[in-house]
């Protein structure tokens, strides 16, 4: 299934969490796209989820410095600064359980776990798509996606590139890679 968005989803609107501006660029990032949009009630009710989250969160009794990032409605965005105290298997564990209670509150039900969700946007326009991987790759064989493509970069290792490079034309993606 195909979905459009205006411009105004990503990335341009978004919330965040309270200590997200004061998380290193540094930061360990893991992203997590949602299988569709989020109402507003249930952005809201995600921030709350988050910051209740990245404020408790621990990896054998320390504090995790964290924060997190919602943008577009879409993509939700958790940041870890381990300089002082790094993930543990259990800690990471625990963020994974974060992310399918918050998927479990949503009606209907929001997958953030499905790694073949694609976001992008053919260049010149303003809307976003939202696609599996599948559906994806024939759009980009059949030529509606092709090397200016904005794609949505999932894979961002740090704040600083996601601050910078949260999305990219296809043909600097991982996409372009595996074409």
């Amino acid at each position: 299934m195909k979905e459009v968005y205006t411009s105004a989803w990503f990335p341009e609107n978004s919330l965040q969490g309270s200590r997200w501006d004061r998380l290193a660029d540094s930061s360990r990032l893991w992203v997590y796209v949602a299988d569709r949009l989020l109402s507003q009630e249930e952005c809201d009710q995600a921030a709350e989820v988050l910051e209740a989250f990245t404020s408790e969160w621990a990896a054998h009794g320390s504090d995790l410095t964290a924060s997190w990032k919602l943008q577009g409605a879409r993509v939700v965005v958790i940041g870890l600064d381990e300089t002082q105290a790094g993930a543990s298997g259990c800690s990471i564990d625990a963020s994974v359980h974060c992310m399918q209670r918050l998927g479990q509150m949503g009606e209907p039900l929001v997958d953030y776990l499905r790694r073949d969700q694609v976001l992008y946007r053919s260049a010149g326009k303003d809307a976003w798509e939202h696609a599996n991987l599948s559906n994806f790759w024939m759009s980009r064989k059949a030529g509606l996606v092709n090397d200016q493509t904005d794609v949505v970069n999932a894979l961002c290792a740090n704040k600083g590139e996601w601050e910078t490079a949260c999305y990219h034309p296809f043909h600097a993606s991982w996409h372009n890679a595996m074409w």
